[in-house]
Order: structure tokens, then C-alpha cells, then sequence
């Protein structure tokens, strides 16, 4: 075989060779082609995709014991009024009831004070405990004004209440105006038991105001 012989021989070769090539390339098609580096991206995503599931579990897991943590202060703070209204001390309900009573009478009445009006006033202060007695009244001698000074009698001429107390209304009367004190010493002169019947003579006999004698 000649030199030209071999020449052509090999150019038909390769001719050949790419035609197959060719003929190769467009039956796989572009997405036939892969680059070096697709299996590692596709890798990459697939343990991206496992690594973020568990961690989006997690958090779906959180905020569902958030929301539930949340409910359960929610409840619990509506249990909590509940129980806090029933554990009140029976002893300041009595308080809070006589300064509600005490607060009604603040402001005068067009009908004034009845006998019925001063025994449930001195019906409620006797419902007191003891030892918040004198701190209730002290509050009802500041706050009922002269008009309705009658409730406050009932607990000075209730000679069953203690001394100490039944004095702080005494001395309260005493720094009343002179119509509204008057008639209320002349009603503690008849009685000689009253514990303040010696200071009430005194007093009605300086100032003239001694009711005569029936």
C-alpha cells in the first residue's frame, strides 16, 4: 500500500468515527450530558434536604409544647382568679361589706337615717372581727357626715360594745356642730349607766344644756 493509499484510509476512518460520534450525541441529547460535578450537587441536595427535615421537626415540635406551655399559663391564670376569689379571708369579706356600708353613706339621704338603717349599721360592725373593729370605725367616724351621724349612735348607745370603741364615737359627737351633738348627750344623760354619762353631765351642766328633769 502506497503512501496517498494510507492517507485516504485514515481520513475514512475518522470520518467515520465522528459520524458516530455525532450520530451518538444527538440520539442522548442535552440532558444526556453530564458535568463531573452533578453527582456531588445532587448529593449535596440530597443531604442538605436530610439534614434540614430533622431540624424542621424539631422546631414544628417547640412550637407545638410553646403553644401548649402557653395554653396551660393561660388556664392556669384563669384557675388562679378563681381560686383566689374562694380562698378570700372570711374576715376581710366582713371588712370589705361594712366599708361598701360605710362608703353608701357618705353623702346625705333625702329620707335621713331610719331605727332600721342604724341596727343593720351596728349589725354589720358587730359582724367585724375584734381586732379590726377599731380601725373600721375609725374610717366610718372620718368618712359618714353629720347628717347621717344617727347611724353612728346605735354603737354609742350600744353599751354591749366595748368601752374603748363606744368613746372613740363619743369624743367623734363631741366635735360635731352643736345641733347635731346636743340632742345626742341629752339622750346619753338619761341613761347614768352609759360609760359616758359623768363627761356628758359635765358638759350639758357648762353649757346649760342639762334636759330638765320629767
Amino acid at each position: 500500500m502506497n503512501r496517498k493509499t494510507t492517507t485516504k484510509t485514515i481520513i475514512a476512518l475518522l470520518a467515520a468515527a465522528l459520524a458516530i460520534a455525532v450520530a451518538l450525541l444527538l440520539l442522548l441529547g442535552p440532558s444526556g450530558v453530564m458535568s463531573p460535578g452533578d453527582d456531588a450537587s445532587d448529593d449535596e441536595d440530597v443531604e442538605i434536604v436530610e439534614e434540614d427535615s430533622p431540624e424542621g421537626d424539631a422546631d414544628e415540635g417547640e412550637d407545638s409544647e410553646s403553644g401548649n406551655v402557653d395554653g396551660g399559663e393561660q388556664d392556669g391564670g384563669d384557675a388562679d382568679d378563681g381560686d383566689a376569689d374562694e380562698d378570700e379571708d372570711p374576715d376581710e369579706k366582713l371588712v370589705n361589706a361594712f366599708d361598701a356600708l360605710v362608703d353608701s353613706w357618705m353623702e346625705p339621704r333625702d329620707e335621713g337615717v331610719s331605727l332600721a338603717d342604724s341596727d343593720a349599721f351596728v349589725a354589720a360592725f358587730r359582724k367585724l372581727p375584734e381586732e379590726r373593729r377599731e380601725e373600721c370605725l375609725q374610717r366610718a367616724l372620718n368618712l359618714v357626715p353629720d347628717d347621717n351621724v344617727m347611724l353612728l349612735v346605735g354603737i354609742l348607745m350600744d353599751k354591749s360594745i366595748d368601752q374603748e370603741l363606744v368613746e372613740l364615737v363619743f369624743n367623734d359627737v363631741l366635735n360635731r356642730d352643736e345641733e347635731v351633738k346636743k340632742p345626742i348627750l341629752q339622750e346619753i344623760f338619761k341613761d347614768k349607766s352609759h360609760p359616758c354619762w359623768a363627761d356628758t353631765a359635765w358638759i350639758l351642766d357648762v353649757t346649760e344644756g342639762t334636759p330638765e328633769e320629767e
